[in-house]
């Protein structure tokens, strides 16, 4: 029976090989493009599932509560980990992460390394990274060492056995105890250093300002609004005094707990790095569904699209005694046939595309064998079983007599289906069309916006973290200006929209009554401004020439004066990092981090010592310029530098990433939605065929005959429009929540999806519509 089933499924398959090549084409296109979005939606909504105790792992937050806007900042306290340890029972252990700058010097090797991290040992308690070498219950156990990962071995000493040995960061001495193996890129606290540090010295709460990230470890795993209720009372117990000490009348600080799985999507914090967009997972686990749906759809339309043809074999197999349970193995093993060979082929094209997917998004996907077997064997049943199930049902259940005759009617029983598919696949084509216009037109709108600063043509120079160097600082900054290649030079903290902000308290008084607030702080000096083109709206700029604006002039923008209330800014009281003095300006807000966060309140202060950053005017072609002057200067450190335009432009790197892949899976998905089309069309005028040759013998053209057979397609589409569009409204309005500034979708982006989708169907069926069309009616009815 088996090899009956073979050999009639193999005959059947290449006799009709066009039909062969759609089918299994199509469903492997959409096979490839599901499993390849599953891998993608895996790797995100899986960050940090490597460690051991995940589901007991958590990151504690804080919300600074004001009498204005609270404000919410990924960083905690110091002592928040200590007291922790020591008070709750129900915690295990907790550890701190401090982000620092970093000059590596390792032998004769000087890089600026981004990444690196003070830690203390506990780190190894909550996390379980894996060790290549060294041991984790002795790793960052003394003073002054450090963890290095596998790269970062390699990259300096060229192999990673290399545990005793030393190296400099920021001129201090580390000697590294552990090796670790390379982190996954899902992974939200990347690192590529760990530096020992002994967080136990520090003794009040509000001394330094939220410098590190605690993660804690419970016992068992947490009950999190409990858990939140005790800190509360801690915050009350420890921090509310010392409000109450600064006379901070209104303000409180309230911690916040995100299980461990949820901190690559957490949004809206302060002093963060980087994160996720769930919205996007959630896209494309709905592109994943729909597209496998779509090419499961499409086997049905052009299989039953096929069911004249085979009427006759089905009418002849009956007649010579075959049963229907019969017809139904044999239709179904012929789907199960298929099917292995569009899932062989989807495996394939993932094996070959997943390089391309890693380099394109810079992450690691991976199809272990396990995983990939179990995933082939599931679609392989579900594509069987769905995808040939109805058809299976359907074939085998006309009457020989008739399928002999050729009477098997209009088939109007399964029209309704058949129509509901395409509609269902059209309504997903056009949503993806309006989806595509949206995302390009806010992409264009992130790339065009002004952002409130001039960035063209701005370099912008880290210097080295060591006293020594940045002591020249000065000296390096006047050379620079002396040189007429060279139009302005501003020394501070510079304008690194992808780097932590300094972070600050901030004490004002509105109406008598004293504030304090958390801010970011820029560094500047008197060409800041003028090297951005800056404007101010009230006041004036920071100069040089005034010696109490180096302790006491302070800028705000105007996001700080609206939190504040003030009506008046210039002349305010105001006292911040190190600095007491007053508001001599008013800044007009501008785009500092990227358009997905809101422009938040800012402060701006001269201070120049030390310097952590150089910005310059130039034409990139003066490059070599400033890199000799830099030698001159900092002969033993790297010459790092950016160009503000394009560090302001890879900010949106990822969001183009996914508009990429957005519009390679749209394109799949109207592709796949024109083959099932092309199966309707292909069936409507097998069906048509005697009905075409009668308008033909009675005088009818050949378009009028194509706008016939066309026009019943139209009005598929049109349904298909009309509900795609509050849909993609809908789902498009969701996806850009996440920015903070967005454009407005407009009526012309449904109008323009309209077009395209209805020219697309009318290129889908024209072949067949003009084919019919154009065939002798004579042929036609001598064939009915």
């Amino acid at each position: 029976m088996l090899r009956n089933y073979l050999s009639i499924t193999l005959r059947t398959l290449w006799r009709n090989r066009l039909y062969t090549i759609l089918n299994g084409g199509g469903l492997a296109i959409g096979l490839t493009a599901c499993l390849l979005m599953t891998l993608y939606v895996r790797h995100e909504f899986t960050f940090d599932s490597y460690h051991k105790n995940t589901d007991r792992i958590i990151r504690i937050t804080t919300e600074l509560k004001t009498p204005d806007a609270p404000m919410m900042v990924a960083a905690t306290p110091i002592m928040l980990a200590t007291v922790l340890k020591r008070d709750y029972p129900e915690i295990e252990t907790a550890a701190r992460f401090e982000p620092t700058a970093a000059t590596i010097r390792y032998g004769d090797k000087l890089v600026n390394e981004s990444d690196i991290y003070k830690a203390d040992q506990d780190a190894f308690s909550v996390f379980t990274y894996p060790f290549v070498a060294g041991s984790p219950t002795q790793a960052l156990t003394r003073p002054n060492s450090a963890v290095v990962t596998e790269s970062f071995a390699r990259k300096y000493a060229g192999r990673i056995d290399i545990i005793g040995q030393s190296f400099q960061c920021n001129q201090e001495t580390y000697q590294i105890t552990g090796v670790l193996a390379d982190l996954p890129s899902n992974t939200d606290l990347k690192f590529n250093a760990l530096l020992s540090k002994d967080f136990t010295t520090s003794t009040e709460w509000l001394a330094e300002d939220f410098p590190t990230y605690t993660f804690a470890l419970f016992r068992a795993q947490p009950v999190l609004t409990r858990f939140e209720q005790k800190l509360a009372l801690l915050s009350q117990k420890y921090i509310q005094p010392e409000f109450r000490k600064l006379d901070a009348e209104g303000y409180s600080l309230i911690f916040h707990t995100e299980p461990l799985k949820d901190v690559h999507f957490s949004q809206g914090k302060m002093a963060d790095h980087p994160k996720g967009n769930r919205q996007y997972g959630y896209l494309f686990i709905f592109l994943a569904v729909f597209v496998l749906l779509i090419a499961l759809l499409n086997y049905i339309n052009l299989l039953t699209a096929r069911a004249t043809e085979r009427a006759r074999e089905v009418g002849i197999r009956k007649a010579t005694g075959a049963i229907r349970s019969q017809l139904v193995g044999q239709f179904l093993f012929e789907t199960f046939l298929m099917s292995a060979g569009a899932v062989s082929l989807a495996i394939i094209l993932v094996i070959i595309l997943i390089p391309f997917f890693n380099e394109l998004l810079h992450i690691q996907l991976l199809l272990p064998i396990t995983d990939g077997l179990f995933m082939a064997i599931a679609v392989l049943l579900s594509t069987t079983i769905l995808g040939g199930l109805y058809p299976a049902f359907v074939l085998s259940g006309y009457d020989p007599s008739k399928a002999l005759r050729g009477q098997l009617g209009p088939f109007g029983r399964g029209l309704w289906l058949r129509r509901s598919i395409t509609i269902f696949q059209f309504v997903l084509a056009v949503s993806m069309i309006i989806g595509v216009l949206v995302i390009r037109g806010q992409m264009n709108f992130l790339q065009q916006t002004f952002l409130g600063f001039n960035k063209d043509q701005v370099l912008s120079l880290s210097l080295p973290d060591d006293s020594v160097a940045r002591a020249t600082a000065p000296a390096f900054g006047q050379t620079l200006r002396q040189r007429s290649e060279i139009s302005l030079v501003s020394l501070g903290s510079g304008l690194k929209p992808d780097g932590l902000l300094p972070m600050a308290t901030t004490n004002f008084k509105v109406n008598g009554k004293k504030r304090e607030t958390m801010n970011n702080y820029f560094f500047i000096d008197e060409q800041f401004m003028p090297m951005l083109d800056m404007k101010l709206v009230d006041g004036r700029n920071i100069t040089n020439t005034l010696t109490i604006d180096k302790n006491g002039a302070f800028l705000v923008n105007e996001a700080f004066v609206k939190m504040a209330g003030w009506q008046q800014a210039v002349g305010q009281n105001i006292e911040g990092f190190m600095h007491k003095g007053k508001v001599v300006g008013v800044v007009k807000n501008f785009h500092y981090r990227s358009l997905h966060n809101p422009i938040e309140p800012l402060v701006l202060i001269y201070n120049t010592f030390p310097t952590s950053n150089v910005m310059l005017k130039i034409h990139p072609e003066h490059l070599p310029l400033v890199e000799a002057i830099w030698k001159e200067f900092y002969p033993g450190f790297p010459f790092d530098y950016s160009f503000l335009d394009t560090a302001f432009d890879a900010q949106y790197q990822k969001d183009r990433l996914m508009t990429t892949l957005f519009n390679g899976f749209a394109l799949l998905t109207i592709l796949v939605s024109c083959l099932g089309l092309f199966g309707l069309a292909t069936f409507s005028t097998q069906q048509r065929t005697k009905e075409i040759g009668i308008r033909k013998v009675l005088g009818a053209s050949v378009s009028s005959v194509v706008a016939l057979l066309a026009q019943d397609f139209m009005k598929l589409v049109v349904v298909s429009i009309l509900i795609a569009s509050p849909l993609a409204w809908y789902a498009m309005n969701r996806w850009l929540e996440s920015f903070a500034y967005k454009i407005d979708i407009q009526w012309w982006m449904y109008a323009v999806a309209g077009l395209l989708s209805i020219s697309i169907a009318l290129l889908t069926i024209a072949y067949q519509s003009i084919r019919a069309a154009l065939t002798n009616p004579v042929k036609s009815l001598k064939s009915e």
